[in-house]
């Protein structure tokens, strides 16, 4: 592996060497005088702070003008700085040909023992002029000038709007590759190569932390939002849940009210009769009773037929009932007997306050409580022994308002047999309830 990389150098220095070579002989190829007009269309305008000569580009070299009677002088440009031989110096060496490749930083060892100054406070070039390959030599000149005397000649082009492009130390150097300032260039270039990572790197770590910008919360999110999906799976499930079991105790509390409803919706028929009773008078008997549903309303009607002696005062009596609301005569009342007239007196029924109403808030009074069979084969058994009866429990029902004490209790209780012959249904049934005739005490009165 030492060997192969030892020798890959040799034959990129053979090769670069045979380059040069080949271009020095098809150079030698042209005619002088072209090769002449070729060097003479290169040459860029020139300019000597030293000399204050400006030499125009193209131009011959001893063809000069002041700078002040020069068109660089009027609108500036760029331009090769000539500073002269006295504020530099040149050198011939004679150099082995092996180190050619490596000129630059074998001369960078001799500028110290060719002059006191370092190479750091120098502007130098150099060329080879001359090749001998039979004693394995070549001339190398140098050109080299002290930065403290070239600065202020740089700062004063700068000044005069001049760019310069090329430093040499003679007029005559302009045909040649010297160019003093290719060493600060080419270390300002390896400056700049050095450092032009920094900004690819700058570029690629701000790109990074933009695509992390919005990546991570992106990302972020993403797993909220699968560290979320089993609750919300689970929750979703207890909702269902949840609302089957609400559907059904809404079923069961409307199926729990519906009877409880129709029941107290109206007074029972027996209200009713045990009402009137106690308020219409002795001489007053009915002869029927009829509780019917109106057409088109959502009330129903009691429709009260009979005989009073106390034709005067019997529709006041029958106001006087909470259970009957704005009763009126359905027709004139005519007179039977000499002490008895008939009545025919309707009137709407008044609808009972119904009880509160279960509520979802009150399932657990729906809900079935479980119970043991031990426990139910038991209770008969304990009941026996302990000699009490279980008593069921009387459904909640409307209280007719309590008679006035000007009345007599006794008389306007109502006979058994009509008690007995009424209908079981409530007044608040689907039907019309129709109740037999209630008649007073009898007497010995007999009707014509």
């Amino acid at each position: 592996m030492a060997d192969l990389s030892s020798s890959t150098p040799n034959a990129a220095q053979s090769f670069g060497r045979f380059l040069s070579w080949w271009k020095q002989q098809l150079t030698e190829c042209i005619p002088v005088n072209l090769r002449r007009k070729m060097a003479r269309a290169r040459r860029p305008a020139m300019w000597s702070p030293t000399a204050d000569r400006v030499w125009s580009a193209a131009g011959a070299l001893d063809q000069s003008r002041p700078l002040l009677s020069s068109a660089l002088a009027q609108s500036g440009g760029s331009a090769a700085l000539v500073i002269g031989e006295s504020n530099g110096f040149r050198r011939q060496l004679e150099m082995p040909l092996a180190v050619q490749d490596r000129l630059q930083q074998v001369l960078g060892y001799e500028l110290d023992r060719l002059t006191p100054l370092k190479p750091s406070e120098l502007y130098y070039d150099f060329r080879v002029s001359q090749r001998n390959l039979s004693a394995g030599t070549c001339t190398v000149e140098l050109a080299a000038a002290p930065r403290m005397r070239v600065d202020p000649m740089l700062a004063e082009a700068k000044k005069k709007n001049i760019d310069v492009n090329r430093l040499l130390l003679a007029p005559d150097d302009v045909d040649t590759p010297l160019d003093l300032l290719k060493t600060a260039k080419s270390a300002a270039d390896e400056g700049n190569q050095k450092r032009t990572w920094i900004t690819p790197a700058l570029g690629g770590l701000c790109a990074a932390l933009a695509i992390m910008l919005v990546a991570l919360p992106l990302w972020q999110m993403r797993q909220y939002v699968l560290e979320l999906q089993p609750i919300e799976t689970a929750a979703k499930a207890d909702a269902e849940v949840a609302s089957l079991i609400q559907r059904q105790l809404e079923k069961q509390i409307s199926e729990y009210n519906l009877p409880l409803a129709r029941k107290h919706g109206a007074p029972l028929v027996v209200q009713l009769l045990d009402d009137l009773s106690k308020r219409l008078p002795d001489d007053t008997w009915a002869q029927s009773i009829e509780i019917r549903s109106v057409p088109n309303q959502k009330g129903k009607e009691v429709v009260l037929q009979g005989e009073t002696g106390s034709g005067g005062k019997i529709l006041q009596l029958v106001q006087e009932s909470p259970l009957i609301k704005d009763p009126t005569f359905k027709a004139t009342m005519t007179r039977v007997a000499p002490n008895a007239e008939r009545f025919h007196i309707a009137g709407e029924l008044v609808v009972a306050e119904l009880p509160k109403a279960l509520l979802l808030s009150d399932a657990s009074a729906v809900m079935t409580i479980p119970v043991s069979p031990a426990a139910t084969a038991g209770a008969p058994t304990a009941a026996k022994a302990s000699g009490t009866v279980p008593q069921p429990v009387a459904a909640p029902a409307l209280v007719a308002p309590a008679p006035s004490p000007t009345q007599n209790d006794a008389s306007k209780k109502l006979p058994t047999s009509a008690a007995s012959s009424l209908p079981a249904t409530a007044g608040g049934g689907s039907g019309a309830a129709v109740a037999p005739a209630l008649s007073a005490p009898a007497t010995s009165e007999k009707r014509p």
